[in-house]
């Protein structure tokens, strides 16, 4: 993976806040919110309270969970070509995921999302050769939303054959969800192409539904993103310390219930932390917020979990300096720190945004910043010893045709090209994606089959 940062956390530290974890699961314990998760942890020893939906969380169970949990995690795909391994020894990147608004790309104007905005970011995201994993980067706004998960991963599964992600809000949807699979698929047999996130509530709880619905996919093996957002001042303590110790707290408490559901359930350690702005009381942060999530990084590696870290994400509500800044900064520290996951592609103005531009100018950063953490090839071939010295003091390298060679074989080329702009290099390739890619084709029939499928959810889940 070529270059990489120093540790933020020492051993001693690390066994700290792990220890610390084991004791407040114990003591203090955790509001799963639902019944179904009490009753699958009163099985395995837990003490449960039904009428508070709390339990608490013996240390042997949670070290015997961490034991379960798969190191490598396989992210299925449409096109198994474009599978992933998420196995420690490359960083993929990830778009954003249920924003809210998206600018319009001929006027510029700001609009509530709608599953048109979905379809155009799912299909950039496809068309982009540095995106990996494919969120649905928008709300479907304008479908009704007993309905809008499930036609938000018809349009994911028809716009993209690379993984695919999303949240699952109710186990009911489940069931529709695996033969959404099976028509996209073209097969009888569920094979998971997609994964899921799960996002905790902090401090020290859970959402019921996504929860229930986090169950019954559990027992499928589809792999789980979990997801603590803790806000350092406002739902986790103000220390840096202190928040990562309530994110772990919380993200092991999910952990343990998915491995008691079906041992060997894939799960990501999603870094999610952040600050609470102290002097306007906004979702924010600032630069200790990077270490913090650094440390969350290691954390993860240190429970041999695949790690999903921040990275190309922005506050600013526009293309600019910020976004520039932000956007630099956090992926860099996301390569280095060897995050299995970078997270995440196409929204501004803090994850609610979306804007196709940014979608390509984010690809561009992604495939800059990639070079410049490579390693470099210190051989003999490389070295160019002979060539030094046939060219020796004074002379010059440009006529030489190992230079020819090497420059049509590895050459980086300068980006953006001299005197060209960014923003208009951005545009021109959105226009190309607009009026020429095309998403892969689903099987034959398979479109009917989901829109079938959708009008019996439609009848099921509206009441």
């Amino acid at each position: 993976m070529g270059l990489s940062l120093g540790s933020v956390l020492t051993s001693s530290e690390v066994e700290q806040i792990h220890t610390q974890s084991l004791d407040l699961l114990e003591r203090v314990g955790i509001d799963y919110k639902t019944p179904e998760a009490l009753r699958i942890l009163e099985k395995a020893g837990c003490t449960v309270d039904y009428e508070r939906t709390w339990a608490s969380l013996p240390g042997d169970l949670v070290e015997w969970a961490l034991g379960q949990v798969p190191r490598v995690v396989h992210l299925g795909a449409r096109d198994t070509d474009r599978d992933i391994m998420l196995d420690g020894r490359s960083s993929y990147n990830t778009t954003d995921s249920q924003g809210t608004q998206a600018i319009d790309f001929e006027n510029g104007e700001l609009h509530d999302s709608t599953a048109e905005d979905l379809r155009l970011g799912i299909l950039f995201a496809d068309a982009l050769d540095k995106v990996d994993i494919v969120n649905t980067i928008v709300a479907a706004g304008d479908v009704p939303a007993h309905l809008r998960t499930l036609q938000q991963f018809v349009i994911a599964f028809s716009n993209t054959s690379k993984p695919v992600r999303s949240s699952v809000l109710n186990a009911r949807q489940v069931p529709f969800l695996v033969e959404l699979v099976k028509a996209a698929t073209g097969s009888e047999t569920f094979r998971p192409i997609f994964s899921v996130v799960d996002c905790t509530i902090s401090p020290l709880m859970h959402d019921r539904t996504m929860t229930e619905a986090c169950i019954e996919l559990a027992k499928l093996a589809v792999p789980i993103l979990v997801y603590p957002m803790p806000l350092a001042g406002g739902t986790s303590p103000v220390t840096l310390a202190g928040t990562i110790l309530v994110h772990n707290v919380e993200l092991l408490s999910a952990l343990v219930l998915f491995q008691l559901v079906n041992p060997g359930t894939p799960v990501i350690y999603g870094a999610g932390a952040s600050q609470l702005d102290m002097q306007t009381g906004r979702y924010g942060g600032s630069a200790d917020g990077h270490s913090m999530r650094l440390a969350l990084c290691e954390m993860g590696h240190f429970y041999n979990l695949p790690v999903n870290m921040w990275g190309i994400s922005t506050f600013s509500p526009e293309i600019d300096v910020q976004y520039g800044v932000e956007a630099s900064i956090q992926t860099l520290l996301a390569y280095l720190a060897r995050a299995d996951e970078i997270y995440s592609v196409g929204l501004l103005g803090a994850a609610q945004i979306l804007s196709l531009e940014k979608m390509v100018l984010d690809n561009h950063l992604l495939r800059e910043i990639e070079t410049i953490v490579r390693p470099i090839l210190v051989d003999e071939e490389h070295l160019q010893i002979e060539l030094i010295e046939k060219v020796g003091i004074g002379g010059s390298f440009l006529s030489e045709r190992q230079t020819r060679d090497f420059t049509r074989q590895e050459y980086v080329r300068m980006w953006p090209p001299a005197g060209k702009k960014m923003t208009e290099i951005a545009h021109q390739e959105a226009l190309e994606i607009l009026h020429h890619h095309k998403p892969p084709a689903l099987p034959q029939g398979a479109a009917d089959q989901m829109q079938f499928i959708l009008a019996a959810a439609n009848k099921e889940l509206s009441h």
